[in-house]
């Protein structure tokens, strides 16, 4: 009986160990496109992770998607993400290319972030390529 309440005890401690990690509810992103969006050229993006999560490398990755204009296609980037920059506030940071060398001006693009095949709330940005 003392083999079980120290069993019970110690499964107990774990559950309410693991009940903050599992409470921290989803994870949460934002990424800034700068000025201007040049077709032919590349822009560097920056993407941040705005939940209080630790993060690794290959963890997360950035996507950009463009409709052709006038056209029934699109573009297609995705890149996993390998470093991650601390910011002052805590919050994992990265700067990644986006390569436009191929996407017309005037199609209409969005970039997010991804953590595997779940797209991360609240990092998805739009802009048009000039």
């Amino acid at each position: 009986m003392k083999r079980l309440t120290i069993v019970a005890a110690s499964v107990l401690a774990t559950l309410l160990a693991a009940a903050p990690v599992t409470a921290a509810g989803p994870i949460a992103g934002d990424t800034t496109v700068p000025s201007p969006q040049t077709s032919g050229t590349t822009i560097l993006v920056e993407a941040t992770i705005t939940s209080i999560v630790p993060v690794v490398p290959f963890e997360y990755s950035i996507q950009n998607e463009c409709s052709l204009p006038g056209k029934a296609g699109s573009t297609y980037q995705r890149d996993d993400i390998v470093y991650w920059i601390d910011e002052d506030d805590g919050l994992p940071h990265t700067v990644m290319p986006i390569y436009l060398q191929t996407v017309p001006a005037g199609s209409k693009c969005k970039v997010f972030l991804m953590r595997g095949n779940n797209q991360v709330k609240g990092s998805t940005t739009s802009y048009v390529v000039d």
